[in-house]
């Protein structure tokens, strides 16, 4: 007869607490060699080892035990394979959801920093931009709180979009017309933030993906200079796109901030 090993010595040598095997005979998943009738202990041989290894590899995989139980009850190779090749598509999907948060991550981490202070006010740039998908709120519709408003609408469909599984940058921007911008008037028409999917819908809008000309200001104080941005669009066509994109850098006061001024090349 081969050597029993008592739940003591299972449970050590395989690394799991004799409590664990107590329920896994509870559950039928793995029954004891033998139990002695009079003490109520229970024994393992060394066969029995190989399958509680393989429940605890198993779980190793996130299985639950339902699921791995399910398995040794069809007996099946075939059984395995699928419950193995669903935990790899699920597993492949949670690392393509933590890139996603891993990006995001550094995004934000780049968004307090991305502007020079003063100095980023002094020139324009340009930059090349992919298509973007905003959702916007109309500032027009009360002009006395064009700033609290739409604010306020935005935290409603900042929630839908939870509820859809849409995600959006915690960034805030600004829709305006070229020629208020040109007198220094910051009269914006929307305001919005940039969604991860493209949505249709009125309050949904597509950017192009193209060259952006750009310029810094403090959009809220109505502090640019136009003239960084007018003499490269002088005699030309006046830009389809103008946005005002919000760059924090400090906790305290976000109207203060910094914003980059972006018109759409064409």
């Amino acid at each position: 007869m081969n050597k029993l090993y008592t739940i003591g010595e299972t449970a050590k040598l395989l690394g799991v607490s004799p409590r664990t095997l107590r329920y896994y005979d509870e559950i039928n998943l793995i029954k004891p060699t033998y139990i002695d009738e009079d003490t109520g202990y229970r024994y393992y041989t060394f066969e029995k080892f190989h399958y509680i290894d393989r429940i605890k590899y198993l779980q190793s995989f996130d299985m639950d035990l339902d699921e791995i139980k399910s398995i040794i009850k069809s007996e099946g190779v075939e059984s395995l394979v699928n419950s193995l090749n669903e935990k790899l598509l699920e597993k492949e999907k949670e690392i393509e959801n933590l890139q996603k948060i891993i990006k995001d991550i550094k995004w934000y981490s780049d968004y307090w920093t991305y502007i020079n202070n003063e100095s980023d006010m002094l020139h324009s740039y340009r930059i090349t931009l992919p298509e973007r998908y905003m959702l916007k709120i109309s500032c027009r519709e009360d002009w006395i709180n064009w700033i609290h408003a739409p604010e306020v609408k935005m935290q409603e469909k900042k929630a839908e979009l939870k509820q859809m599984n849409i995600k959006y940058r915690r960034q805030y921007g600004y829709v305006f017309e070229y020629k208020d911008f040109i007198e220094n008037k910051f009269l914006p028409t929307d305001y919005f933030i940039f969604i991860s999917e493209k949505l249709e819908g009125a309050n949904f809008e597509v950017l192009p993906a193209g060259d952006y000309l750009c310029i810094v200001g403090r959009a809220l104080q109505e502090e640019w200079n136009p003239n960084l941005i007018s003499e490269f669009f002088k005699n030309k066509e006046e830009p389809k796109f103008c946005l005002a994109l919000e760059f924090e850098d400090n906790l305290d006061d976000f109207k203060e901030a910094n914003y980059e001024f972006q018109f759409f090349m064409g």
